[in-house]
């Protein structure tokens, strides 16, 4: 029993000194720290009333505010903001608002007007305009955004001799990261 008593003090003690010794993390009197920020990268578009009312007949060029995208992004390496119209490959090549029934269409460019931060160009404009390719609207480098909207503009120049019908087309809007 001596024995067994003897034993039980010494892990006792042996237990006791581990606890009332100073720890060692990695390296001497060191502790690692670690927290990790996920990219939160996101767009919310609002479009404007004006889109869906779109004044095709009159014959001046036109130029109205269609929406609006808000951008939020933690990532510092940047984004990108490329735009897409559905009837863009269709002939003629380009955005362009067609009618169904009638095949008649208005082509349109797109314009972005953009706040400045991380050197992005204040505005960029036609966009889509004969071509569907490379339509970059916002290249944001080496910035956080943090609410900061963009606004979006069609240009075109209408006609009185236009077919009735409704004339459409979707204005689609990517967040690329770098």
């Amino acid at each position: 029993m001596e024995k067994r008593t003897r034993n039980a003090a010494i892990f006792a003690a042996a237990a006791s000194s581990l606890f009332m010794a100073p720890r060692r993390c990695l390296g001497a009197n060191q502790i690692y720290l670690q927290g990790v920020v996920p990219a939160v990268c996101v767009i919310g578009v609002t479009p404007n009333p004006s889109a869906a009312a779109l004044p095709l007949t009159l014959t001046a060029a036109q130029r109205i505010l269609v929406g609006a995208i808000l951008q939020n992004c933690n990532k510092k390496n940047g984004f990108t903001l490329t735009l897409t119209s559905a009837n863009c490959s269709a002939p003629a090549t380009g955005a362009k608002v067609v009618d169904a029934v009638s095949g008649e269409f208005v082509p349109y460019s797109v314009e972005l007007n953009n706040p400045t931060t991380g050197g992005s160009q204040a505005v960029v404009a036609n966009l889509l305009a004969g071509t569907c390719l490379n339509a970059v609207g916002r290249d944001v480098l080496n910035a956080k955004i943090i609410d900061e909207s963009s606004f979006v503009y069609v240009n075109y120049t209408g006609s009185a001799q236009l077919a009735a019908g409704t004339y459409q087309d979707t204005l689609t809007i990517t967040l690329s990261l770098k």
